[in-house]
């Protein structure tokens, strides 16, 4: 029986042993869930670790939503595209394809879940972003925001991929191991639809662009070089405590999985050499992306007479959005100026010079262009070709 000046019973809500009954005036219920809240909050920003992934696939989870379902007798047609992409690229790259070790169709929440860990390296350049040693005694209390604060742009990050790539190639950089291959059908399903192509040919466009995207990046110093540019990046990146106490204020530390505003994430990266290094980092990943497509013209154009289009129509909704649009990781996903720029260097120094000056780019470390000589071919060839004269 309730006394006077007990709350109201909330339905399941019950009171831990040793806990006071009577809160008079206010409802004891605020209490629980108040320790509920910053006990939940307290586990995700303490996890070991210079990423916070836990952090970061709570908000890959927030944007993506629930599961969906796929048609399980999917994978046996991208199996079987896949076979056929592999073929087709491996007879027009000058490096061998492996075949992938198997074929998944997945929703978006599937894709985040297999492959958040696979790009946690595009993370780990940036765990030192906050700069530590400027912080003083406040440094031990403030560890953990370092790796939630990169958590939380991995998270945005390959949240929102995972709502529009249609598989890695999207991304534009590798997913680390040997993995299956993860096709986004919700995504590809869209994109047929709203396009009117033919099933059929969009889902061999996708296998094909993932096949020679996974060739490419096997190559094993193109994944070092990318590699290299990212902790370059990142060393242009610090971030004051007075910086981040201006970031955190006004933070709703319920609604993390909204991320942080990108407008003012930005500004905090805004100086000539981090412009300079995002710079090479786009026009790295602008060359793979326009030599990508140019192979992928090369193996298929005659198995898919709307090709054009359906790069063109791909180009059109490559945009991220904002929340992702100031985080220090947007230099990783390449644009279609970038790829544009890359294909036609890769076209001028065929044309100029052969089809085995392109094939040398892949040779060994340090033949690819600067962001500088993707608008010179020229100039990249008396650096390089002449190497071997």
């Amino acid at each position: 029986m309730c006394h006077r000046g007990c709350p109201p019973a909330v339905p399941g809500i019950e009171a831990p042993h040793g806990s006071p009954t009577r809160y008079p005036g206010r409802p004891y219920t605020v209490g629980v869930m108040s320790d509920d809240l910053f006990s939940k909050l307290f586990e995700l920003f303490n996890q070991p670790g210079p990423v916070n992934l836990k952090l970061a696939s709570e908000i890959c989870h927030h944007m993506t939503g629930e599961k969906t379902p796929v048609d399980p007798w999917a994978a046996e047609e991208f199996r079987e595209l896949t076979r056929l992409a592999e073929f087709q690229i491996e007879q027009v790259t000058p490096f061998p394809v492996a075949p992938a070790p198997d074929v998944l169709p997945v929703d978006a929440r599937e894709w985040a879940d297999r492959n958040l860990e696979g790009l946690q390296y595009l993370a780990e350049p940036f765990s030192g972003i906050i700069d530590t040693a400027a912080l003083g005694p406040a440094a031990a209390m403030m560890g953990q925001l370092g790796p939630a604060m990169i958590g939380m742009q991995l998270g945005t990050l390959v949240g929102s991929l995972a709502t529009w790539a249609m598989a890695g190639f999207d991304a534009g950089v590798p997913v680390t191991g040997n993995g299956p291959i993860t096709f986004a059908v919700p995504t590809i399903e869209r994109f047929t639809t709203e396009h009117g192509f033919d099933a059929r040919d969009v889902r061999l466009w996708a296998a094909l662009h993932e096949t020679a995207h996974r060739a490419i990046f096997r190559v094993p110093f193109t994944s070092e070089h990318l590699v290299e540019l990212l902790t370059v990046a990142a060393s242009h990146l610090k971030i004051s405590p007075d910086k981040l106490t201006d970031l955190m204020e006004g933070l709703d530390p319920t609604s993390m999985a909204s991320g942080l505003d990108p407008d003012r994430i930005a500004g905090l990266f805004d100086s000539p050499e981090a412009a300079e290094a995002q710079r090479e980092l786009d026009s790295y990943l602008g060359l793979v992306g326009g030599y990508r497509r140019l192979i992928v013209e090369r193996a298929a154009s005659h198995l898919l007479p709307r090709m054009a289009e359906m790069d063109a129509a791909r180009d059109a909704e490559r945009d991220l959005g904002d929340a992702f649009s100031g985080s220090p990781f947007s230099a990783t996903f390449a644009d279609p100026t970038s790829i544009a720029r890359g294909r036609e260097f890769c076209l001028e120094l065929t044309e100029r010079f052969g089809e085995e000056s392109l094939a040398l780019m892949w040779t060994r470390p340090g033949r690819f262009p600067t962001a500088a000589e993707i608008d010179d071919p020229v100039a990249y060839a008396a650096r390089v070709l002449l190497e071997d004269m």
